[in-house]
């Protein structure tokens, strides 16, 4: 079929008369078509790179349109010797020639006969021969051989000139380029493709192209240039051929093959690994499409085979990033979580004052000797940004936070040899010691303030989790008490303070759930504490299951930086009626059960360990040792052998506590 339509041949003619440019309007009533149809067969033009718009004034002119370069070169051709139209002023109308398929009328020219062979008569002809023969004359004898031999090596000469001028003439020469035979190509990347096949040697006008055996349309011809669009192609393998007549005879074929691929490369590696031990090797294994790149971490890991793995020497601090790019440069991203195995934790809250007093300290080694607990939570910096132990952190010593009530390695090896953990407890953003030392030495920005600038007053300070310098400063009690040989870090107060984000600022922040604020710190804490081989965990709001954005409590996203989520589920702090407990206090059964059953839901498939905080203290409800088995027996029902219970007087009820539990 024709390459332009009636309607785009009047419209290019039109501009070939006037200059190569004019004005849709100009062109609509000159060819006596609405502007719509001018716009679409303009449209049609500019697809084919035959004209473009030269843009207009707004408000002064209408759009105008220009002849390319190109459409300069063929619209003559395309228009054809139907420049002065029929006779009502259209294209003359009657067969089509097969050339036109490629947008050009071309027609070969008659054989004329060659000059040689006209312009004198038989006679003539006859005459001229017998004058060479006379003029010639008969040789003499002796001289027929040699002349004969002669003869044979010219006529050899002959042959031998023409039969390689014949293959001269079949030599053609098609480079393709556009588009590399072999390539692997994304959907996307064939936006703005142009596949072109120069020819020499060859009869362009014969040319004829297919994709996968089918014609195609589109194609255009510049001297000896074939020149195709590429559209939008479903996925697969694909092949484009050009077929070309030889000046003598015979064909040339041309072809180039590719493949579309815009399907992200599929990678066979667990997302969330099974818990690992803490101090062992971690070997990451699985299986990829043939010819995929694969990044994991840091490192490239070779994937010839189809398989891989890579061994990494300790379980890494954090989510390890994976990308993997396919040839066509498709790529599939992911992070792999390698949970650590968190042991077994049944333990009890001990202020740095409690383990100064010596009875209160008795009382926690006496819970230790009946079996009833494996692990101590050790206050390092309390509520009131308080460090109970003799510290050499710079800051704690200018704010005045050290109180040195007891020394930590002591307290710890004393522990150890009783054969238990330790788990020390920093309260890490409530800390009025630290936000009234920053407010008197004029470093407002490091505590959080209302709208008019003044420091908030919610919990007598709460610093700005923002500041760098607040975060060094809770990292460096951390590494202190990891070089002292803590077992675990449990970070308290990992939130902002509860109210409207309107009625606080926090310097440095840019408004908005703050969440990715802490969760960056808790990475910024894993990947130390991994190196230090140290255990970490989160406390945080009952309510955060489902709530945590009233506090930026974001679990899911927590839980990939911390080995266990320490939920705070103490009945005391529910309302009444809440998941469909009617006094939630006075059933410690049935709240704890229900507000585990939340964080379970919401950690399910990362294997982050859940301990939760259970109330060992009474309120509005006295709690003895029926209370404290109710929550200890809900957790278990769940398949939750692990807790750390609450008192803040430090005195516990043994008798609730199951001898089991060690």
């Amino acid at each position: 079929m024709p390459l332009l339509a009636p309607a785009d041949r009047r419209i290019l003619r039109e501009l070939l008369s006037r200059g190569g440019t004019a004005e849709i309007g100009e062109i609509s009533a000159a060819v006596a078509l609405d502007n719509q149809t001018v716009q679409t067969s303009l449209g049609t033009l500019q697809e084919s790179g035959i004209v473009a718009q030269t843009g207009s004034v707004p408000g002064l002119r209408g759009a105008r349109w220009s002849l390319t370069r190109h459409g300069h070169e063929v619209g003559p051709s395309l228009v054809g010797s139907d420049l002065a139209g029929g006779p009502d002023g259209h294209e003359a109308t009657g067969p089509t020639d097969p050339a036109e398929g490629w947008g050009f009328p071309w027609r070969p020219p008659k054989p004329e006969a060659p000059l040689y062979a006209t312009g004198l008569s038989r006679r003539a002809r006859r005459a001229a021969d017998r004058a060479v023969i006379g003029i010639a004359g008969s040789p003499p004898k002796r001289r027929r051989r040699g002349r004969a031999i002669v003869a044979i090596l010219l006529i050899a000469a002959t042959i031998g000139v023409g039969f390689v001028a014949m293959i001269a003439l079949r030599v053609t020469e098609i480079t393709v380029s556009g588009i590399n035979d072999g390539a692997m190509v994304r959907p996307a990347g064939l936006a703005g493709t142009v596949l072109e096949f120069s020819i020499d040697g060859g009869d362009v006008t014969s040319a004829q192209m297919l994709l996968d055996g089918f014609p195609v349309s589109g194609v255009q011809r510049y001297d000896n240039r074939i020149v195709w669009p590429v559209p939008e192609l479903t996925e697969g393998a694909h092949i484009v051929t050009l077929d070309v007549d030889r000046r003598f005879f015979g064909t040339a074929t041309a072809a180039v093959t590719f493949t579309v691929d815009g399907t992200p490369p599929a990678v066979e590696l667990p997302r969330v690994f099974e818990p690992v031990a803490l101090d062992e090797p971690v070997v990451l294994a699985g299986s990829v499409e043939p010819g995929v790149s694969l990044q994991i971490g840091d490192q490239r890991v070779d994937t010839a085979s189809g398989s891989f793995s890579l061994t990494l020497p300790s379980p890494p601090g954090g989510p390890v990033p994976v990308i993997a790019t396919d040839a066509a440069g498709n790529t599939t991203e992911f992070d792999v979580i390698v949970p650590i195995g968190y042991p077994h934790t049944t333990g009890v809250h001990v202020t740095a004052a409690a383990w100064d007093h010596d009875g209160l300290r008795e009382s926690v080694v006496e819970l230790i000797e009946q079996g009833r607990i494996n692990a101590v939570q050790l206050d390092l910096k309390d509520e009131d940004g308080r460090i109970g132990h003799r510290t050499n952190v710079r800051l704690a010593q200018l704010s005045g936070a050290s109180r040195e009530l007891y020394d930590l390695r002591e307290a710890i090896e004393e522990l150890h040899n009783l054969g238990v953990r330790v788990i020390g407890r920093i309260v890490a953003f409530r800390d009025p010691t630290l936000a009234r030392y920053a407010t008197a030495s004029g470093d407002r920005d490091w505590v959080l303030q209302t709208p008019d600038g003044r420091p908030l007053s919610n919990y007598g300070g709460f610093t700005n989790f923002n500041h760098p310098i607040v975060r060094q400063y809770n990292l460096d009690i951390a590494a202190e008490a990891a070089a002292a040989g803590i077992d675990d870090i449990l970070w308290d107060y990992m939130r902002r303070p509860e109210g409207d984000l309107s009625g606080m600022r926090i310097p440095g922040w840019d408004g908005g759930d703050p969440s990715p604020v802490i969760v960056s710190f808790l990475a910024e804490a894993n990947s130390m504490l991994r190196e230090a081989q140290v255990f970490h965990g989160v406390s945080v709001f009952g309510i955060a299951a489902d709530r945590g954005e009233w506090v930026a409590q974001d679990i899911g996203a927590m839980s990939d930086h911390v080995d266990y989520v320490a939920p705070m589920v103490y009945p005391s702090h529910w309302g009444r009626g809440e998941y469909g407990v009617v006094h939630p206090e006075a059933q410690p059964y049935d709240i704890t059960r229900a507000s585990l059953a939340q964080f379970q839901r919401v950690l399910a498939g990362t294997n982050t360990a859940v301990v939760p905080w259970l109330q060992d203290f009474s309120m509005r409800v006295n709690y003895g040792p029926d209370e404290v088995r109710a929550q200890i027996d809900a957790a278990a029902d769940l398949g939750i052998s692990d807790w750390l219970l609450w008192d803040p007087q430090v005195t516990y009820t043994n008798e609730g506590i199951p001898v089991s539990y060690r």
